[in-house]
């Protein structure tokens, strides 16, 4: 055999080397680049699953949160409606009763005015003006607080 025989013979059998390689393997094995990009793919879909996971996670712990500050509001509206029925009762019945603008308006939101005002009694000497109460405390210090910031 010629050495250009022998060559060309050479060159036949490494081509049928590399076309072994490149042909698929049998269905059973997978090449390690495959299974590089499996990885990768898994990798990625764990990656995803994660992230949703701590999403949803974190949907429903702001909704916990939603749901425990509304029911707070709701407590504390119930507080404040009470507080304001208690200093509302601790007012003269003539006061209470008395529309809230004529109260502003012609007492300056003065309860002893008002009172004053509704029994036409002038006179601070008249006996009946020495046995009313003075304005409850509360009110007398949201008046001091009022006449601070004006």
């Amino acid at each position: 055999m010629s050495t250009a025989a022998s060559s060309r013979s050479e060159l036949h059998g490494r081509k049928q080397q590399q076309q072994q390689r490149s042909e698929p393997m049998s269905p059973g094995t997978l090449s390690s680049k495959t299974i590089r990009s499996l990885n990768r793919h898994a990798q990625r879909q764990l990656a995803e699953e994660q992230r949703l996971a701590m999403l949803e996670n974190f949907d429903m712990e702001v909704e916990d949160k939603i749901r425990s500050m509304r029911t707070q509001l709701e407590a504390d509206k119930m507080d404040l409606r009470l507080k304001a029925e208690c200093e509302i009762a601790q007012l003269p019945r003539c006061v209470r009763e008395m529309p809230l603008k004529t109260f502003v308006h012609e007492y300056g939101g003065d309860v002893t005015a008002a009172v004053r005002g509704m029994l036409r009694v002038e006179d601070e000497e008249n006996s009946v003006l020495a046995s009313l109460p003075e304005a409850p405390l509360a009110i007398r210090m949201r008046r001091k607080k009022a006449a601070q910031h004006q």
